[in-house]
């Protein structure tokens, strides 16, 4: 990430770790379960995953759950937030998933995964590094897939949609006070980010083929999925 974006990450998501699993299903109005249930259909028996930007492991452990046999790593920026995913693998009882404390671009891995994914990192993330480290920790015929946000593009939902996050501002719930920076900011960030496109661009300048963009919920994120087609380094 460069240093701004980095900075923003930090504002958005400082203090609120707690309380993000709930946010994140009520703001979405359930639709982030969907999400990510879309993106575990993208993947195809995997033995391997890493999840970049993961957070409290939500996506992390779904695709644990459906994929019992497959070893996850997670890798979050932020330590709060991984500090509730490790207690979850204490809970569960799962040692082959591994938390660790890195920036997406700065994390590098010997042993190969089946499939890199992410879910609301690529707004934030410098993808030119994001992509040419995947391509360099994926099996051959793995899966890179990112899923973000993205501004709507029918006139109706737009205006729903900027009505939205007024709303989200002026609730006076304290549960959602430690998300005031991140609503504030959200927006301008979502209507300004180019990530489907550059990512898109990206990964066929890195080699990638297969690359897919799937629309979701009317146009307020997406999915970009791509296939590694190189060298095998196991």
């Amino acid at each position: 990430m460069s240093n701004n974006k980095i900075t923003r990450a930090h504002e958005f998501f400082s203090g609120n770790a707690g309380s993000y699993d709930d946010v994140v299903r009520l703001t979405t109005f359930g639709n982030d379960q969907l999400w990510k249930e879309q993106i575990i259909q993208c993947l195809a028996t995997p033995m391997r995953v890493l999840d970049l930007a993961c957070g409290t492991g939500i996506l992390t452990f779904a695709i644990a759950e459906r994929y019992p046999k497959c070893e996850m790593v997670g890798v979050d920026l932020t330590e709060k937030y991984l500090d509730i995913a490790k207690q979850r693998v204490e809970t569960i009882g799962r040692p082959d998933i591994q938390f660790v404390h890195s920036s997406a671009e700065d994390f590098r891995n010997v042993e190969p995964f089946d499939a890199i994914v992410s879910s609301y990192l690529a707004k934030y993330a410098d993808l030119d590094v994001v992509t040419a480290n995947a391509a360099s920790m994926l099996q051959p015929g793995g899966l890179l897939l990112m899923h973000e946000f993205t501004y709507p593009p029918n006139l109706l939902v737009a205006f729903a949609w900027e009505l939205y996050f007024p709303i989200l501002q002026a609730i006076p719930s304290g549960r959602f006070r430690e998300w005031r920076k991140a609503f504030r900011g959200l927006p301008k960030l979502v209507r300004e980010t180019t990530w489907v496109s550059d990512l898109c661009h990206i990964m066929r300048q890195n080699g990638f083929t297969d690359i897919h963009v799937s629309s979701l919920s009317f146009g307020t994120a997406s999915i970009v999925v791509g296939r590694w087609p190189g060298i095998s380094r196991r």
